[in-house]
């Protein structure tokens, strides 16, 4: 009897075994049949995101120039690029199926490959699949690529494959195309990959390979992407100056400061338990990507983009984890410690909504058998957004078949009245932080011959206060001051008496673009600097020169920056107080009069300056209040230079 139970427990021992490992020789068809049921396990519901404010705007823009207006689009500089579709599609559109696919894909070959890996290092099997639920469940685009590249180079460098290494520099470029951020944390990981080849493999032929494979395919991605050289240059040249500069959008999120300060060093903690030198190959490859998911997640206040920063958390954890030489159980331990303090972190976020997460095989079905049903729901909610942008008949007449532009972001206004547009470069905020992005923003609204006939100057707040402010807290006339400039000298009021904004003309302005230094001085934070005198039919503006000690450098690389904010003094005492981004400050503070709503701008676009302008400007970070000392984090001397931006012209009137 003895004898029997100790046979059957043996058995036992001996199957459950075979469960957690993978078998021997285990065909690879098989991880490919599992990688295709987790996928259809975790496929997620895709419901429309297209409707009014900010960013629902720029993703029916992206859409609607990716199918109308190609050129147009390749022209652009934004956060996303000419294939944006395949991050922020809408439902119902041409490409819609394409991005199915695309998404199918990607998330196929990730489970296909974190299995495969798990298979070559004997990983145990229900292990595997257990991590990789949550990982693909919490993937979306931004995360597969980015993990799909580093899978690539990391196979590339175990088993010296050069079109590996190719491949993943293909997808890499490519997804440039889709959003900078995607791309530039793709091409991080190509820049490791090949410096671990170099290092470990010591192949000249091999590193040269590599390293030459990267520019050629750079060239030949480009000319697939936008067609010719030149505008291939243009675009590399926005990213790099929109890279510069992305990271000034910057909120004061109520984070938990314990719980960002133990997850790096939970992370190093997993990076000193793993096992093999491949797991701690593919730690440094995922690295840089991993800070700048942390960098995008940090510095911003809402639960969508710390979100973001978990979804590739969690997979970079179930990567690393299972890159191992065999089962260890530390990494695992450290990893899901890591887990629970972002999770402790997002639940401090405000957030109104905590969006559901719904996955499962259902899901498919809807996006291939049931695609029409979907698509006309979609229909239906958008055709509800845009009903609270329509326009007037009359003003739709006064357009007609002429060009619009509509400042600062809101294009539904084109889709809800089907006129045709002619978007400025930066087509939103984005070109505030870069003062080429400015002005290559600007000649829209220049005296070219092709500048766009009508702009749709929209209200920001909708709620019924009246007020100029923009993105954040900001002053609108702050944010791009080449683009608004360039509006007060080339456009006049068409109407100002809708809901929506001003609507302007392209024409005589009533002010001409002036430059010269007014005054120039040394000054300190939590300063009062009076506005030097000058005439009232000239606009002041202020550049502001600030520099960060290596603390502040230090804070702001790892973390983020301090908040800015101007305080104007009016003459009556009053102060009105905005945000502000440094670079910004660079391009130029509006000093003119102190315009609170859209009316007195109409009439200052009309040259009638009724509103006053301030007697006195004051700069402070977030960390000061009243009179309080400077922050540590800047240096305590600034900059500022007093120019002349606008003059009024005395236009000669009309004669019978």
């Amino acid at each position: 009897m003895d004898f029997f139970a100790y046979f059957c427990i043996m058995k036992c021992k001996i199957n459950l075994s075979d469960c957690l490992t993978f078998p021997p020789g285990i065909p690879r068809w098989l991880t490919a049949v599992l990688a295709f049921l987790l996928v259809l396990l975790t496929y997620p519901a895709f419901e429309p995101d297209f409707g009014v404010g900010l960013d629902s705007s720029y993703v029916w823009g992206l859409n609607y120039l990716f199918d109308n207006d190609y050129p147009t689009l390749t022209s652009l500089s934004h956060p996303y690029g000419p294939f944006a579709w395949l991050r922020l599609p809408v439902v119902g559109c041409g490409h819609y199926a394409f991005f199915l696919v695309f998404f199918s894909l990607a998330k196929f070959a990730f489970a296909w490959m974190v299995l495969e890996m798990s298979r070559r290092r004997q990983q145990p099997l229900l292990l595997a699949l257990a991590a990789l639920v949550p990982a693909c469940l919490f993937a979306n685009v931004e995360v597969l690529v980015v993990a799909d590249v580093a899978l690539l180079v990391a196979s590339a460098i175990e088993q010296k494959s050069l079109w590996r290494f190719l491949l993943a520099a293909a997808l890499s470029l490519f997804a440039l195309s889709i959003k900078i951020s995607i791309g530039t944390s793709s091409c991080s990981i190509l820049f490791v990959g090949w410096l671990v080849i170099a290092f470990y493999h010591k192949d000249l032929k091999f590193t040269i390979s590599t390293a030459a494979s990267v520019p050629l395919m750079a060239f030949a991605v480009g000319l697939a992407v936008w067609h010719t050289f030149p505008a291939m240059w243009s675009a590399c040249v926005g990213m790099l100056h929109l890279v510069g500069g992305y990271t000034e959008a910057v909120l004061m999120p109520e984070h938990r400061g314990w719980a960002l300060v133990l997850f790096p060093l939970s992370i190093v903690a997993m990076a000193l338990t793993l096992r093999g030198r491949w797991a701690r190959c593919l730690f440094l490859l995922l690295l840089i990507p991993l800070f700048s998911f942390w960098k995008y997640g940090v510095t911003r206040e809402d639960f969508y983009h710390f979100r973001q920063f978990l979804m590739f958390a969690v997979c970079f954890i179930v990567m690393v984890a299972l890159a191992q030489e065999r089962f260890r159980w530390q990494p695992w331990l450290f990893g899901f410690a890591a887990y629970i303090l972002l999770t402790v972190n997002l639940s401090a976020l405000n957030t109104s909504e905590v969006p559901v997460m719904t996955a499962g095989p259902k899901n498919l079905v809807t996006c291939v058998i049931n695609g029409r049903t979907l698509a006309d729901s979609s229909q239906a909610y958008i055709d509800k957004s845009l009903s609270s942008r329509k326009l007037d008949g009359r003003l739709c007449e006064m357009i007609g078949n002429a060009t619009v532009d509509c400042y600062p972001w809101e294009h539904v206004y084109v889709a809800a009245n089907h006129l045709r547009w002619q978007p400025h470069r930066s087509i939103e905020l984005a070109s505030g932080n870069s003062l080429w992005l400015n002005r290559q923003s600007a000649m829209n609204f220049g005296r070219q011959p092709r500048a766009v006939a009508f702009v749709l100057l929209h209200r920001v707040n909708y709620s019924g206060e009246d007020g100029l402010l923009s993105l954040d807290g900001r002053y609108l006339l702050n944010d791009e001051p080449a683009i608004i400039d360039s509006m007060l000298c080339n456009y006049s009021v068409a109407d100002s008496g809708g809901w929506y904004g001003l609507l302007l003309r392209h024409g005589e302005g009533r002010y001409s673009a002036d430059s010269g230094i007014v005054a120039t001085a040394d000054i300190q934070w939590n300063e009062w600097v009076p506005v030097p005198p000058h005439p009232a039919s000239t606009v002041l503006r202020a550049d502001l020169f600030s520099r960060t000690s290596f603390a502040g450098w230090l804070k702001g690389t790892l973390y983020k920056p301090d908040i800015y904010y101007v305080d104007y003094r009016m003459p009556n005492g009053d102060i009105f107080t905005y945000r502000y981004s440094r670079t910004t400050a660079e391009n130029g503070l509006w000093l003119g009069p102190m315009l609170g709503s859209y009316a007195a701008l109409a009439a200052f676009f009309e040259g009638r300056a009724e509103a006053p302008a301030p007697t006195a400007i004051r700069f402070r970070t977030a960390s000061m209040n009243g009179s309080e000392a400077p922050s540590r984090l800047q240096k305590p001397r600034l900059t500022i230079w007093f120019r002349k931006a606008l003059t009024l012209m005395q236009l000669t009137p009309p004669t019978d």
